[in-house]
């Protein structure tokens, strides 16, 4: 870039003053050897990659930054011969726009590529982190445990890399926090699945209290590692909602866990045979908490409308709970309810 710069300037310098352009061969040429080594590089990637995204728009770039460098080589051969050639300072202009807009091509095109494998890395563990609900021994514990850890490092590893080549200080901020709290959540995560356990094999009370907890842990975990997934995939900034980030940030947030139990919970309220306590009605209402937390953040006629709803779809749900456990669920009542 500072090579092409250098190009410019002086070609800007004769177009004002009107002087000659001077032999730019050893200038180009050292463009053209940074360009072959561009190239080659990510040519070595290309084949090494099983990314196809990457491998379908790297070449276009490919070719616009080779022949865009043609062009810088072209002009210095002409203005060697003619330092006033008009032609030749066009050459020089688009090959210098050329290399300069392939280049960019070629990162971001990486860029985008590394956030992809990240992401790949958090949905491993998000995809992970489910089998939390199936461990009911300490051997699966242990297991679990040693399975998770590995992947929770490297996950950890590539957002402390990621963070730090990032041009904006919010969105660095953001994954920081956001990674933090995944790490502060894992031995809490881990804690709850033994206390769950625990109380399971020894049959004791509190099964299902201990059941929340592990699954209240879990989806604190997995909302911040939908949180990072989102943060990893921005591109801009809007500074006016830098000035309410934390209203922004708790929106997002609860609104990646609302469409995360939307399934669940749905599922729940159709099967008329659905209890208290199973997993689509503690989706439900995480969905309710999270709906609350959304209207205690707006103001005026929204915010009274979606607590007002909030409030009411509350009461519904603890109606249809009740029916159920009494055996009442396939009446046509708690079915128009659901």
């Amino acid at each position: 870039a500072q090579q092409i710069s250098h190009l410019v300037i002086m070609h800007e310098e004769g177009e004002v003053d009107g002087k000659a352009i001077p032999d730019l061969s050893v200038p180009v040429a050292a463009v053209q050897a940074a360009v072959s080594n561009l190239v080659r590089v990510g040519k070595e990637t290309v084949q090494t990659t099983e990314d196809q995204l990457m491998k379908r728009d790297m070449p276009p770039a490919f070719i616009k930054v080779e022949n865009s460098s043609s062009k810088l080589v072209q002009a210095a051969q002409m203005l060697k011969a003619d330092p006033y050639s008009v032609p030749a300072r066009d050459y020089l202009i688009d090959g210098s726009r050329g290399i300069l807009s392939g280049t960019s091509d070629l990162l971001l095109t990486f860029d985008e590529a590394e956030v992809r494998k990240i992401i790949r890395v958090c949905k491993g563990i998000l995809e992970y982190l489910t089998v939390a609900e199936v461990v009911e021994t300490m051997e699966d514990l242990i297991t679990y445990t040693k399975n998770l850890g590995p992947g929770m490092t490297k996950m950890s590893k590539m957002i402390e890399e990621r963070q730090q080549e990032l041009t904006h200080q919010e969105h660095r901020q953001m994954l920081i926090n956001s990674m933090n709290t995944v790490k502060e959540l894992l031995p809490v995560l881990i804690s709850a699945i033994k206390i769950f356990v625990a109380t399971k094999s020894n049959r004791g009370a509190g099964v299902e209290e201990a059941e929340r907890n592990r699954k209240f842990t879990f989806e604190k975990m997995s909302a911040e590692i939908h949180e990072i997934i989102r943060v990893l995939q921005l591109t801009t900034w809007d500074e006016d909602a830098w000035a309410n980030k934390k209203d922004m940030e708790a929106l997002k947030r609860s609104l990646a866990l609302i469409e995360s139990k939307m399934a669940q919970a749905k599922s729940w309220l159709k099967d008329p045979h659905g209890q208290p306590g199973d997993p689509g009605e503690v989706a439900l209402r995480v969905i309710l908490d999270e709906a609350g937390k959304v209207g205690e953040l707006c103001a005026g006629k929204e915010r009274k409308d979606i607590l007002a709803t909030t409030k009411a779809l509350g009461q519904m749900s603890d109606q249809i709970a009740d029916l159920r456990v009494r055996g009442q669920g396939p009446t046509p009542g708690c079915v128009q309810r659901a």
